[in-house]
């Protein structure tokens, strides 16, 4: 099957390519708006990955995920929450990314755990087959910032060999 016949594998094509040319205008200066800029600044903030976002095209899913990792879910995810903190939708995500950092995680870091409740409410709308429920969302961020959530020796570690810029 083609990607003119399958519409996963053409979704995928177009988010790549799209996430293709936000990197390279980045690069040379180009005008973004404010979510494709958003984007590659989070893009920017995970150099680990940089070697793949000139050329997001021409590899395969393994070549991508060579680590375990999918760094496109995660820079999607990453950005997702940094475009809820910049509309203030839902309001709860920029407070939780707050109080984490209030509590020593990086701002970096406390994105990174917004979007793992994320991922989870994602997840679970897909898998059940309903709607998302802004609701629960809240809720769970609640449930994050009650667990005590602070930076993990892993964190500090990762912090010190992989440091990011402070907004």
């Amino acid at each position: 099957m083609n990607d003119q016949q399958d519409p996963m594998a053409r979704n995928k094509a177009l988010a790549r390519e799209h996430l293709r040319l936000i990197w390279q205008a980045s690069q040379m200066g180009g005008e973004l708006n404010n979510e494709d800029r958003r984007t590659a600044e989070v893009m920017r903030e995970h150099p680990e990955h940089t070697h793949l976002w000139d050329r997001l095209d021409q590899l395969t899913d393994a070549e991508i995920t060579a680590d375990g990792t999918n760094p496109i879910l995660h820079i999607i995810l990453h950005t997702t929450v940094e475009n809820q903190i910049a509309r203030g939708d839902p309001l709860e995500a920029g407070q939780v990314v707050n109080a984490l950092a209030r509590r020593g995680l990086s701002r970096h870091e406390a994105v990174h755990r917004v979007a793992e409740v994320l991922s989870g409410e994602i997840w679970r709308v897909l898998s059940e087959k309903r709607p998302s429920d802004p609701g629960r969302y809240a809720a769970k961020l609640a449930k994050l910032l009650r667990s005590g959530a602070t930076p993990s020796t892993r964190t500090r570690a990762k912090r010190r060999s992989h440091p990011q810029r402070r907004r």
